[in-house]
């Protein structure tokens, strides 16, 4: 598998304006160009766009079918559709014209819901007058405002009159003294229902809405049925057609930003560089050798197609996170799917929480893979998981995290760590088994970490030195050469410190290489960089230093886990400190285990992102995007108008 990205290649594709139709139509089906805009030189002889046939009835008829779309109740769709071409496409979208019979549907909808809403305010009026024998005429005319106040009130005016129904109070108030009355009330949970103009008395109009609503709500289903039967007859075909209609819009969008005189057009783009003789093949059959199809010489970085194989690809999300690389240098997705298990293993250091790690990964892979029931999870819980993950992001955690719980079960083996105890043997037949427990063996697990810091930089220092090949930049692959002369000097010398060797120059040749090799290598930085580099010699020290975390974080989890073992097996001489120890048991384990998974999938990816890319890695690449379309309704035509 290659660590860069696809080869891209520049072409421009000049052709027969009326083929433009043809070549654009394959190109799109093809989905291998990222179409750019054509250079100006190349436009400045051009003096015009490239306009396809049918162009405006496209869009006409592409905004009808997004219309349809909106109003038809949505349906399994069962068939898709496969249209021809241009022609056969708007022959079938002319052929379904349903739109007057779905403005009438929502039309009549909403004046039905609108008179619905106001029976039911009226309903609510008169819900707190039910015992009164009065016409309600009396209440709301050409002098007087009534309204229904939820508390008992008490009138300050002869001129307003207070009528008690109990738990609430109708209110008259004369027309010019509405703004006096709502400024009386004070209470912030007081509500004055405003009683609007009706005549008759309380219980006979009550019923009379009762009917008229009910008569209504038949309506209202009779129009919602019709609707659907709209809708299980037309909604396949609508969205079939509407989706081909957006792909023909596509391509006349695409063809209008070609430019073209009376007789040929033009258009330029990247394609994957392997591709070209197979494009051009393709569109010289199409057009019956009626096109030329060439490579543009150009400085321009084209866009960037990672090429991962399939296992590898679920870790590109977390390359694009940080940044995407541009489409000359290497492609650390490969790099970042061996390493973040590794680390992210070591970090948790215990099997019994790496088989759960596991587990739950795969258990989350496969609901949210399924489309079947599934089991009920608290509510709270999901709503959390959702406003922090969307489902795909959840998807590719949980992915990423199945090797780390395979590594975390290698090392927890290798610890001998099941939730904090040592429960594998230490003697098989014959033979005598060392476990490296981290509490008894913290120098030399500290002192791998420290190995796995020198490896990492030192090959990050060597992708950069091949990166900046790649750039053309010389002066900084040498540059890069400098830094790994002063990392492995720094390293000789502190590891001579910590072994008691020999460092005196006078004495020991060795000593004067390493020095000379630390002298050089400042010297180079100092060339390549300039005085940014020799301000930034402290920081490589520390980026070594930095990946000793690993033994930090193992440490503080199985010191955890120790302690939260030891309180409990103190629990279990006093029968009533029993229940409690076994709930610091179980909730510290889990504490334990959530603050392994966070702490060591944090401080993996952050010792990739930070220690180890930013020795080699430029990004800022932008994604290759071809002109096509992923159809979901329907299938592409093997002709082309």
């Amino acid at each position: 598998m290659a660590m860069k990205p696809v080869p891209m290649e520049k072409i421009r594709v000049i052709g027969s304006k009326d083929r433009a139709d043809r070549i654009i139509s394959t190109l799109h089906d093809m989905k291998v160009i990222q179409l750019e805009e054509v250079s100006s030189d190349v436009r400045s002889l051009m003096n015009q766009g490239t306009e396809l046939p049918d162009k405006s009835v496209v869009i006409d008829e592409l905004n009808r079918f997004r219309g349809y779309e909106n109003l038809l109740h949505p349906r399994e769709i069962k068939n898709k559709m496969k249209f021809a071409g241009r022609d056969d496409l708007l022959k079938a979208a002319s052929g379904i014209r349903i739109g007057e019979d779905l403005r009438i549907a929502y039309s009549s909808l909403d004046d039905i819901r609108s008179t619905l809403k106001d029976i039911d305010n009226r309903l609510e009026v008169l819900s707190y007058m039910e015992g009164l024998d009065v016409d309600l005429s009396y209440f709301n005319n050409n002098s007087i405002s009534s309204f229904i106040v939820n508390y008992p009130y008490q009138s300050q005016s002869d001129d307003i009159v207070t009528i008690s129904t109990g738990q609430s109070t109708i209110v008259c108030v004369p027309k010019d003294r509405e703004k006096e009355f709502s400024q009386s009330l004070t209470s912030g949970d007081s509500r004055a229902l405003f009683i609007m103009k009706m005549s008759g008395k309380p219980s006979e109009l009550r019923k009379n809405l009762e009917e008229k609503r009910d008569e209504l709500r038949i309506t209202v289903g009779e129009l919602e049925k019709g609707i659907d039967e709209l809708s299980d007859k037309y909604y396949n075909q609508v969205v079939s057609i509407k989706e081909a209609l957006e792909i023909e819009a596509r391509k006349v969008e695409a063809a209008l930003r070609m430019p073209s005189t009376s007789s040929i057009f033009v258009l330029e783009g990247w394609i994957p560089a392997h591709m070209f003789d197979a494009l051009t093949d393709r569109l010289n059959t199409i057009t019956g050798n009626e096109c030329i199809v060439e490579k543009v010489d150009t400085d321009e970085r084209g866009p960037t197609l990672l090429n991962n194989r399939r296992g590898f690809r679920l870790f590109e999300s977390f390359i694009r996170f940080y940044s995407l690389p541009q489409d000359v240098e290497i492609d650390p997705t490969l790099i970042f799917a061996i390493a973040f298990p590794i680390f992210f293993g070591i970090m948790v250091g215990d099997f019994g929480f790496g088989i759960v790690i596991l587990l739950i990964s795969i258990w989350l892979v496969k609901r949210l893979n399924s489309t079947g029931k599934k089991v009920r999870l608290p509510r709270k819980l999901t709503n959390f998981v959702g406003s922090v993950f969307t489902p795909y992001q959840l998807q590719v955690l949980a992915k990423a995290l199945i090797p780390g719980g395979i590594a975390a079960i290698i090392s927890g083996i290798v610890f001998n760590g099941f939730f904090g105890y040592s429960i594998l043997p230490t003697q098989i037949g014959p033979f005598h088994v060392t476990y490296y427990n981290p509490i008894i063996y913290t120098s030399k697990i500290l002192l791998m970490s420290g190995y796995f810091g020198v490896f990492m930089v030192s090959f990050g220092l060597i992708l950069g030195m091949i990166n900046e090949h790649y750039y053309g930049e010389r002066i900084h692959v040498w540059g890069k050469f400098g830094w790994l002369l002063f990392v492995w000097g720094i390293v000789i010398f502190g590891l001579a410190l910590i072994y008691g060797l020999n460092l005196n120059l006078s004495t020991n040749i060795y000593a004067d290489l390493d020095v000379a090799a630390m002298a050089a290598g400042i010297l180079l930085i100092a060339v390549a960089e300039k005085a940014q580099g020799l301000i930034e010699l402290p920081s490589i020290i520390s980026h070594v230093l930095s990946y000793t975390r690993i033994m930090g974080i193992l440490l503080a989890s199985v010191i955890l886990t120790s302690l939260i073992n030891s309180f409990f097996f103190s629990t279990l001489s006093n029968p009533f400190m029993i229940v409690l120890g076994v709930i610091v048991l179980i909730f510290g384990q889990l504490f334990a285990l959530l603050l392994a998974i966070v702490e060591g999938g944090i401080q993996g990816v952050r010792l990739i992102y930070v220690e180890f890319f930013s020795k080699f890695f430029h990004g800022n690449g932008k994604a290759f995007s071809p002109f096509g379309t992923n159809r979901k309704y329907t299938e592409e035509s093997t002709g082309n108008e």
